[in-house]
């Protein structure tokens, strides 16, 4: 399954970049990111490996503990981690694509933020605006509202 779903996102990866950058404020960088699968379990486990590592992953969840990690963006290795089920076709997983497609042109285009979690603003509202193509909503589809994405992507000090 891993081979065909890789295969999709691959073939996905061109439209998305180039769908981020005529939408939001991001570089049209095609230099790709390695796309990997791992069990909800692993990925549990490296987002509280690096919860507080801005060298680290990106979580497409934010920092509320309580989340379930959907998927992760490593910035040191230009990784974008998919769940095991990700299989790519439907508008909802597509849309994880696009999270972490923000933040892999946030990596590779050296794009300066305050605090990490401050990354995390701009990738929840292209992944909103991707399922609202498809008459979704990141609120319906992940239970993430817009307040929600205002607290995950504040910088607390």
């Amino acid at each position: 399954m891993h081979s065909d779903a890789a295969q999709l996102a691959e073939a996905l990866l061109d439209d998305i970049v180039t769908w981020l950058s005529s939408n939001f404020d991001l570089p049209a960088i095609k230099q790709r990111p390695v796309i990997e699968f791992a069990s909800k379990m692993e990925l549990a486990r490296l987002r509280a490996r690096d919860r507080n590592s801005s060298q680290g992953f990106m979580e497409s969840d934010g920092q509320l503990a309580q989340r379930e990690v959907v998927a992760l963006y490593d910035n040191e290795t230009r990784t974008i981690l998919l769940p095991d089920d990700w299989g790519g076709t439907s508008p909802t997983d597509q849309s994880v694509l696009v999270h972490e497609m923000v933040h892999h042109l946030q990596n590779v285009g050296r794009l300066k933020f305050v605090c990490p979690q401050a990354r995390e603003k701009l990738a929840y509202l292209a992944q909103d605006k991707w399922l609202e193509r498809f008459g979704l909503s990141l609120e319906n589809e992940f239970d993430v509202d817009m307040f929600t994405v205002l607290i995950t992507s504040a910088c607390m000090y």
